[in-house]
């Protein structure tokens, strides 16, 4: 029988400390009291222990819980949503035309652009403006995306203008159509009065030679513009928030840049995306079954929703673009998050008037 408080040491476990001997063992295993497996594995594992130690701390670091000196704290840098950031400096992307945006002009870019239509085509869409387009300079006008044949800048151009159109007013050619109204016909007058008519009209026959002038125009919703705008209109909006949020991921992984910086960086990060820009619309369109709600439609606020949870709306505070409730795109928030920046808004020399005692 094993002595009393004694323990079984077999070689698995001798191994797993990487001790070789044990004194009394054997090929098998050994009797041990608690005491002398304690000394010998102090003994003999001490070295495993400080080697575990040190790579303890070379992994913590010495100062691992040390927190940074007042010095270097950066005082003047405030945090600042990147959402204004990003559309400024989109919008500084955007072709325009003589001061102005110009659909049916962006439409001929972007289809170049996308390759949907022939140099042939726009040069007939420009002699119908009566524009020739052998007389465009390929550079320096604001026309020579039309014929200079550079697709980069073209797709540029056109992603640019797609991405602000949808972040400005609506275009009432869109969605809308000029009405002339048809006249009321005349109600039958009582016989009394109709010769008492007959009368005054034999009498003033020169008013006759009168022209009468048709009733002027009406802008009405046409359905078929409406039903072509909204999906592109929902499409935009997501794409949007997408590239957006792809670029405020990026910008804060370099903090401590001015705000003019941030628009720079901005700028070189949406030329590089516009292919990914224009392919996202195309993916964000919703499928032809989906349906759509005017709610409102007036000159302070443009809005409807969809069947599959998304309403758009376009006010005086810009556009929000929402997905069950959720904050899609607006109020500083890119698919339902915030992305600040952390933004050297202030000259350093902020620094030591917060914190003199950091000098």
């Amino acid at each position: 029988m094993p002595p009393r408080h004694r323990f079984r040491i077999t070689p698995a476990f001798l191994n797993t400390f990487r001790l070789r001997t044990l004194p009394g063992s054997g090929r098998g295993f050994a009797w041990a009291t608690i005491e002398q497996l304690r000394r010998y594995i102090q003994m003999k594992a001490r070295p495993l222990a400080t080697a575990i130690l040190l790579g303890l701390f070379t992994l913590t670091g010495c100062n691992g819980n040390k927190a940074p000196s007042s010095a270097e704290v950066q005082r003047n840098w405030v945090n600042v949503a990147a959402l204004p950031i990003i559309q400024e400096a989109v919008f500084s992307l955007a072709p325009s035309f003589n001061g102005q945006r110009n659909p049916q002009i962006m439409e001929q870019v972007c289809g170049l652009a996308t390759g949907e239509f022939r140099q042939e085509q726009v040069n007939a869409f420009l002699e119908k403006q009566h524009v020739d387009a052998a007389r465009i300079p390929r550079e320096g006008s604001s026309l020579s995306l039309l014929v200079n044949g550079d697709k980069a800048s073209q797709t540029t151009a056109c992603a640019a203008h797609l991405a602000t159109t949808v972040l400005s007013p609506v275009d009432a050619g869109e969605i809308m159509t000029l009405v002339y109204p048809t006249p009321a016909p005349e109600k039958d007058k009582p016989l009394a009065e109709a010769d008492s008519g007959k009368a005054r009209k034999k009498d003033k026959v020169e008013q006759e030679t009168t022209v009468s002038q048709p009733a002027a125009p009406v802008l009405k919703l046409d359905n078929a513009r409406l039903n072509q705008a909204l999906p592109m209109k929902m499409a935009e909006a997501r794409a949007n928030a997408d590239v957006f949020a792809l670029i405020a991921a990026e910008l804060q992984r370099h903090p401590g840049q001015t705000v003019s910086e941030y628009r720079k960086q901005v700028r070189e990060l949406f030329v590089r995306l516009a292919p990914v820009y224009l392919e996202r619309i195309k993916l964000q369109l919703p499928p032809a079954n989906v349906t759509y709600k005017v709610t409102q439609i007036d000159a302070e606020r443009f809005a409807f929703n969809s069947s599959t949870g998304a309403s758009y709306e376009y006010s005086g505070d810009g556009m929000t673009l929402r997905q069950n409730g959720v904050i899609w795109y607006g109020q500083g928030k890119l698919l339902g998050q915030e992305y600040p920046l952390q933004v050297s808004y202030f000259p350093e020399s902020v620094n030591s008037l917060l914190a003199p005692e950091a000098k």
